[in-house]
């Protein structure tokens, strides 16, 4: 938790403080934080590399090294035992819950502490005024969070690398456009503005981490599962697509170039199940196969690989601005109506 005392001990009291004052008094006050994610990074980084070495154990112990492609049967069956592999080491799904958690956890407290306390008195009159306080806070402290966050990104796409590399997932893959770019340390400083102006206007220090921690938590749940397909209009194809291409649909079409609804499309899985031999009186057909010996074509909607960076800048730019709005709001407030 952050502490919110100013140290008897800060450079300058009684006067103006000196150029670095402030940075001091920032650190004095936020250092335990500090100490807490720094050793979170530790812990983390000492697990990711025993794992990240033992998977590329694994993967030479398959022989993965030797498959050209992942099309034959004997590269498909050992590249999924490499998958069924990893989820069994760390459920790294939790790292989706770091922006959120971070960001309230420091961004929270940050205002909210000193109003409910009631030390801002103290803690704004020490010879550097109120904003010059805040910004020096603000800047400080989202850098430190930016850089664990990109850190807690690089060590995860080291660690996720061979996996990666036998299943070629697409960008749409959770974790892989959250931690493989620059959107998770955005993400994270969006929730701890969030935080201390959720703070600023609540007053209540752990109504507001709550708060903000659901609402960061819940917006990146809603963009990785639900909105962020639409930042560009897909392209459709009927034919193959590479598989680092993101997926986002698939429709069906008849022999007579109707399209199939979704219960239309149901009936024709239903059928294709019910033709499939029992198990071992035969070799089965794919469901793709089957459609294409019945002259059915498959119309996929998807976004090509090269738009991960035009992804990743689109979400980074609309959070960096909202992210300038929320600072520039809290600035405004704390001048204006406190005091």
């Amino acid at each position: 938790m952050l502490m919110t005392t100013v140290d008897s001990s800060v450079p300058g009291r009684g006067g103006a403080l000196p150029r670095f004052g402030l940075v001091w008094v920032t650190w004095r006050q936020h250092r335990f934080a500090f100490y807490v994610l720094l050793g979170m990074l530790a812990a983390f980084a000492v697990l990711m590399v025993a794992v990240g070495l033992q998977a590329r154990s694994t993967y030479d112990q398959l022989g993965l090294g030797r498959c050209a492609s992942f099309a034959g049967d004997r590269c498909q069956r050992l590249r999924m035992e490499l998958f069924d592999w990893y989820p069994q080491q760390f459920p790294f799904l939790f790292l989706l819950l770091l922006p959120a958690g971070f960001g309230a956890i420091t961004g929270g407290p940050l205002i909210a502490r000193e109003l409910e306390t009631g030390t801002y008195r103290f803690a704004w009159t020490q010879g550097a005024g109120r904003t010059r306080w805040l910004l020096t806070q603000l800047l400080l402290i989202a850098a430190v969070l930016a850089a664990v966050a990109e850190a807690y990104g690089a060590l995860y796409t080291w660690y996720n690398a061979p996996l990666d590399h036998v299943m070629r997932f697409g960008f749409g893959d959770y974790l892989g456009f959250e931690l493989g770019g620059i959107v998770f340390p955005v993400q994270t400083l969006l929730a701890f503005v969030a935080g201390v102006f959720a703070g600023l206007l609540i007053r209540r220090t752990m109504v507001a981490v709550g708060a903000v921690f659901l609402g960061s938590f819940g917006l990146i749940a809603a963009l990785v599962f639900k909105l962020r397909r639409y930042y560009m209009t897909p392209l459709v194809t009927a034919g193959k697509i590479s598989p680092r291409d993101w997926v986002v649909g698939r429709a069906y079409v008849d022999p007579t170039g109707h399209l199939l609804d979704t219960g239309q499309s149901h009936i024709l899985y239903v059928k294709y199940l019910a033709q499939l031999p029992s198990s071992g009186d035969g070799p089965s057909v794919s469901y793709r196969d089957w459609l294409q010996a019945r002259h059915y074509t498959i119309v996929t909607s998807y976004h090509p690989a090269g738009r991960f960076w035009t992804f990743q800048f689109i979400e980074a730019g609309w959070m960096g601005l909202l992210i300038l709005l929320l600072g520039i709001a809290t600035v405004r407030l704390v001048r204006r109506r406190i005091g």
